[in-house]
């Protein structure tokens, strides 16, 4: 963990370069030292049907979901959305300055131990790789 989870609306997918800015968000959580550089998932979904606001089809939204596993410190949430929201804020920033309709959002969710299943060797080979 963490899964980093962005979606966009078509809107947005016409107007930024969303490659580059899953390539910043994922770059900002391996320099966080809460998250394990070997679960960090990063991945954008362009919604197929979207409406936000007004409908209008210049409206696009960004919301980012990131799913944690347990036992992080309200505090160290709080830093990780705290990154993750500003690397988001300052990529679209120019949109905004533009008067481009855009709506951010970014939530942390927790996932229960007991109801996760994992087999996964990153950790081990990003070790061997760094350490070897």
């Amino acid at each position: 963990m963490p899964h980093i989870i962005i979606e966009y609306n078509h809107a947005v997918s016409q107007a930024l370069k969303m490659d580059e800015l899953i390539t910043s968000i994922h770059g900002a959580a391996m320099n966080l030292q809460a998250l394990p550089i070997g679960g960090i998932r990063t991945r954008g979904h362009k919604t197929d049907a979207a409406k936000v606001g007004d409908g209008a089809d210049e409206n696009g939204f960004i919301y980012i979901t990131i799913r944690l596993g347990q036992g992080r410190s309200a505090a160290v949430k709080k830093e990780i959305g705290d990154v993750i929201f500003a690397v988001l804020k300052d990529f679209t920033q120019h949109h905004f300055d533009a008067g481009k309709p855009l709506s951010l959002g970014l939530e942390i969710q927790e996932i229960e131990k007991e109801w996760t299943w994992k087999h996964n060797n990153i950790h081990q080979i990003l070790k061997d790789k760094h350490n070897g």
